[in-house]
């Protein structure tokens, strides 16, 4: 805001008073040159005794100038007072008229102070009142969002208990007509053994029992070409991902080994990306920390094809090297290990070809394969190591597969990206599970229940939340009918799996490894 003088506003200029004009000599007759009268004065005095009329005239013109001198004297006085008087007024009116302006001015500027402090203040009020009304509008907005969450809640609830209830009514009306029809066909059988021989009778009766053998063996087939059909489709599956192997092997790795200014290169990388996966803890700072390192090394190697594909085929295998040899001994580095795979697969889509490739191969159980092992083929299907010519130890076998599916079940019940990639996913899972109670009981080992009970630690939680009732029905086929089918073998996982499942049962909850810390 600027601050002036108004236009209307008078300014007046003190100009100090001229000095008084020297007063005007005495007339012709009497007024006498001062020079002649000194002279004058001069010889009257060095003429003491002389007495002449000259001397008295000269005595009454002294006397007259003198007289007209004093007169002069008190005029001047007069007007200087006078002229003092006046300027003294001339500068109380000043004074009094630049008072009077100075008040104006001030009394105009505090009105305009005031004025504009009223307008500031008002539109302070009113932006009060519009956040007032915002926040107003926005927990009105809020509430009604919850209400129709709410709604939508207790909607679903209604519809889902409707559903159950129509499913179970539906189950009474069939066990019912089932009933119904079981009466009538032994109401009608009785007829017939009443009106029939006893001979007929026992035909009858061999009749029915071969119709109802030849209904089980076909319900029977039935079950095992469903079986088998879906055998075959996740046997198709793993052979795919082998010959994923197979040709990263002919197409990355033999194609780099013949490149030996580019291998020289990617080993450096290589050399800098291996101790990261040592340094995992159970600290998420640190875990941001080597996920940003890792990424910036291999994003330094995009600007060639074959290095890039293959350091991301190195990095998938050192996670699955460091998940069956470091899970064994921490379960709780499954979770940092995961994290940081997952996090590679979200910032370099092409790293899921080479890490899934990688965690079938040495772990087919995650796709639900199961092959007969009491051949070399099949030993080698399922990823048994055979080294000084001897087959590794069983156990030895069980805790390194179990540690390799353990960190593919915490990827795949991870929730802390924007989605779920297929392969690691809870529906991934689902159909983990279902394939594992589905398995065909001769080809059960240890082995299937340590995978099983190292999901149920790590993954259990998070799947039984995940689908409700029907996660819950899923892991109690496991936990209880299909540790009850090999009960008879004595596996100390099954027995582990059937613990855990009992404490889960009676508590209603599930004990889960440890997540990590800020």
């Amino acid at each position: 805001m600027r601050f002036g003088l108004p236009a209307d506003f008078e300014i007046y200029v003190d100009v100090p008073p001229a000095p008084p004009a020297p007063p005007s000599s005495a007339s012709g007759a009497t007024a006498l040159a001062p020079a002649a009268l000194s002279r004058a004065i001069l010889r009257l005095k060095s003429e003491p005794n002389a007495v002449s009329p000259i001397h008295n005239q000269f005595t009454e013109v002294f006397q007259a100038i003198e007289n007209h001198t004093e007169e002069l004297v008190a005029v001047n006085q007069i007007q200087q007072d006078k002229d003092q008087i006046l300027l003294l007024d001339k500068i109380n009116q000043h004074d009094q008229l630049a008072q009077a302006n100075v008040t104006w001015l001030a009394n105009k500027i505090d009105q305009s102070l005031h004025i504009q402090n009223s307008r500031v203040q008002e539109i302070i009020l009113i932006e009060k009142e519009r956040l007032r009304k915002e926040e107003e509008r926005k927990r009105r907005e809020e509430e009604e969002r919850k209400r129709r969450e709410e709604e939508e809640r207790k909607r679903l609830e209604e519809e889902q208990r409707r559903l159950e209830e129509e499913r179970k009514r539906k189950e009474e009306e069939e066990r019912k007509y089932k009933e119904e029809e079981e009466r009538k066909l032994k109401e009608e059988e009785q007829r017939k053994k009443e009106l029939e021989e006893k001979k007929k009778q026992e035909l009858a009766k061999k009749k029915k029992e071969q119709e109802e053998a030849k209904r089980q063996q076909e319900l029977q087939k039935a079950k095992q070409q469903a079986s088998l059909t879906d055998f075959l489709r996740i046997e198709k599956d793993f052979i795919k991902y082998k010959q994923d192997i197979v040709d990263i092997k002919t197409n990355i790795v033999e194609k780099l080994n013949s490149n030996k200014d580019l291998k020289k290169v990617v080993n450096a990388h290589k050399r800098k990306i291996n101790p990261k996966f040592g340094q995992l803890s159970n600290s998420l700072t640190q875990l941001h920390k080597i996920t940003q390192e890792v990424v910036h090394l291999i994003t330094q190697t995009k600007s060639d094809d074959l290095a890039f594909n293959w350091i991301l085929n190195f990095v998938a295998k050192a996670v699955v090297d460091q998940a069956e040899t470091e899970i064994i001994v921490h379960a709780t580095q499954a979770i940092p290990l995961a994290k940081l795979a997952y996090s590679l697969l979200v910032e370099f889509p092409e790293f899921e070809y080479y890490l899934s490739a990688r965690f079938v191969k040495k772990c087919p159980y995650i796709i639900g394969y199961t092959c007969d092992i009491s051949t070399e083929e099949g030993r080698k299907r399922m990823g048994w190591k055979f080294r000084d010519g001897k087959w590794e130890d069983a156990v030895k076998y069980d805790e390194r597969v179990a540690g390799i599916c353990t960190v593919w079940s915490v990827m795949s019940r991870l929730t802390d990206f924007p989605q779920q990639i297929p392969f690691y996913s809870f529906e991934a899972t689902w159909k983990f599970l279902a394939r594992m109670g589905n398995t065909e009981l001769d080809l059960l080992s240890n082995t299937h229940f340590a995978i099983l009970s190292n999901w149920w630690e790590c993954a259990g939680k998070f799947f039984s939340s995940r689908f409700g009732r029907q996660s819950q029905k899923l892991m109690m086929v496991l936990v209880a009918d299909l540790t009850n089918a090999v009960a008879d073998r004595k596996y100390p996982s099954a027995v582990r799996l059937r613990i855990m499942g009992e404490e889960w049962l009676q508590h209603g909850k599930i004990e889960s490894i440890k997540e990590m810390e800020p």
